[in-house]
């Protein structure tokens, strides 16, 4: 199976504003690494993290680029951007969650459950994907 690795997963070592959630993410990181997992992740969501950390955690321009930097760097993972915004339209209005969750979910791989998403964020059970958090991900031996 193929992981699709969502915004909260790289903002929380980052953000460090829960130390076991953060601690998760970076073993995750490292399965990415060792190549236990195959991940990828979308430009969507380097997007949302420049958001985030610029306007919520009020991070200078010069850090939010470095950190973005190391996502890009992190050795193994990969940006796959199809979405079907026709799709994610249908998802948006028939669900009560983000856009760019249902952006997210209209991906080929992760509605077709080819793809899991490594998230925190609960609004993804709504609908019909494959969400796990980092803490109960399991590699493959």
């Amino acid at each position: 199976m193929n992981y699709f690795i969502d915004t909260n997963i790289f903002l929380r070592p980052f953000v460090n504003d829960d130390k076991k959630a953060a601690l998760e993410c970076l073993n995750l990181f490292n399965l990415i690494k060792a190549g236990e997992i195959e991940a990828f992740t979308s430009n969507f969501v380097l997007a949302e993290i420049n958001w985030t950390l610029a306007s919520f955690y009020k991070f200078p321009k010069e850090k939010v680029i470095s950190v973005i930097k190391s996502i890009l760097a992190l050795r193994g993972l990969k940006i796959y951007d199809y979405v079907d915004i026709n799709m994610a339209i249908e998802i948006y209005e028939n669900n009560n969650i983000k856009f760019i969750d249902a952006l997210l979910a209209s991906n080929y791989l992760i509605f077709n459950k080819q793809a899991a998403i490594i998230s925190y964020d609960k609004d993804f059970d709504k609908l019909k994907v494959i969400r796990i958090e980092p803490g109960k991900l399991r590699p493959k031996k």
